[in-house]
């Protein structure tokens, strides 16, 4: 385990509360995704339940195929029935971008979103590439440096981009879209996995917390950037930003948020959700999921999994702070895999 990842078991100790964990059936029973989030989305959770479920049977994954999807995938009660439609066709057309989301840099290579499900989705025919930003900066600073890479693509990636964010990444793409309409106009999709679009109740309770996580991350490999991840985090910055900032029309907007028991959190993750469970029980360990999603868009599900399980290989690069009393690896190639298909059905 390196210096950082220890230098966080240390600091969220700290946020441990005396609340009651929510069982399966406390979390199945809670209002759907239609009425309990404070922003309007589409409901595609039916079709994006056959594509997951599909690509899930096909990866040989789990044992029993779609019939495990229950294991990864919420179904609420008001989730409608599916369209009985067979899955996509790929298109490998659009150039991907992964966005990196807060702290990622500064934890290595190995904590990029979707590290090795990229890998073989490349090697099956996508175009992906991730865009890593400042792991310790605000969403301003971090949406220049998407719009550099993006100024700076190689001819190899020209053509409609897709950007996918994950947490505090999902954010700096909605800051870029906004800053530098010139080079958003090239955007067909953004996709948020477990964004942070309204911000966290962790932020009020713990900044003094992350302050000290952040001065004991090695410089040298997390350089400070302009020190405003924290406050680009709380709950009112984010409203107050999506207030103010109306989103390009021409791009459509997906989200996937999470949620999950005990059982599928990992254990660096277990003090500050028990924190959220004051404020919902539909919570990740760092996000509640009502607060997942950009306005507008299409919801295509939520995640049986904690916030680092659904995009990070925790359990495999960082086994103690990712270890789990369900140690059963959620598929991320799957999700990356099903959320692409579904791209490829315009809308």
């Amino acid at each position: 385990m390196n210096r950082a990842a220890g230098a966080l078991i240390g600091a969220t100790l700290f946020l441990a509360g005396c609340v009651a964990e929510p069982t399966r059936s406390d979390l199945m029973a809670g209002a759907g995704p239609l009425t309990a989030v404070p922003v309007t989305v589409v409901d595609g959770r039916a079709r994006f339940r056959e594509i997951f479920c599909g690509v899930l049977a096909d990866s040989g994954e789990a044992g029993a195929g779609a019939g495990d999807c229950a294991a990864f995938l919420w179904r609420l009660a008001d989730e409608p029935d599916g369209t009985g439609r067979s899955l996509p066709t790929p298109d490998h057309a659009p150039q991907v971008y992964i966005v990196t989301g807060a702290f990622s840099e500064c934890l290595g290579e190995e904590a990029r979103p979707f590290n090795g499900a990229a890998a073989r989705l490349r090697a099956a025919g996508y175009r992906l590439a991730t865009i890593v930003v400042s792991g310790r900066s605000g969403t301003e600073h971090n949406a220049r440096q998407i719009a550099d890479r993006l100024e700076a693509a190689p001819p190899g990636e020209a053509g409609p981009a897709v950007l996918i964010g994950y947490s505090k990444g999902a954010n700096d793409i909605l800051e870029f879209l906004v800053r530098y309409p010139a080079l958003a106009a090239r955007v067909k999709a953004v996709v948020s996995v477990a964004g942070a679009i309204g911000g966290t109740p962790v932020t009020k309770d713990a900044a003094g917390i992350y302050d000290t996580l952040l001065r004991r991350i090695p410089s040298g490999r997390c350089a400070p950037g302009d020190g405003q991840v924290i406050n680009s985090l709380a709950v009112e910055t984010r409203r107050e930003w999506l207030n103010r900032n109306p989103l390009p029309d021409h791009v459509r907007y997906y989200s996937v948020a999470a949620f999950a028991t005990r059982e599928q959190m990992s254990a660096i993750l277990v003090p500050v959700w028990r924190r959220l469970l004051r404020y919902d029980l539909h919570a990740d360990g760092q996000l509640l999921a009502r607060d997942a999603l950009i306005p507008g868009s299409t919801l295509l599900g939520y995640l049986n999994a904690d916030h680092w399980s659904a995009a990070i290989d925790v359990e495999t690069v960082h086994p103690l702070i990712g270890s789990r009393p369900d140690d059963t690896p959620f598929p991320r190639d799957v999700l990356l895999a099903a959320i692409l298909l579904r791209l490829a059905e315009w809308p």
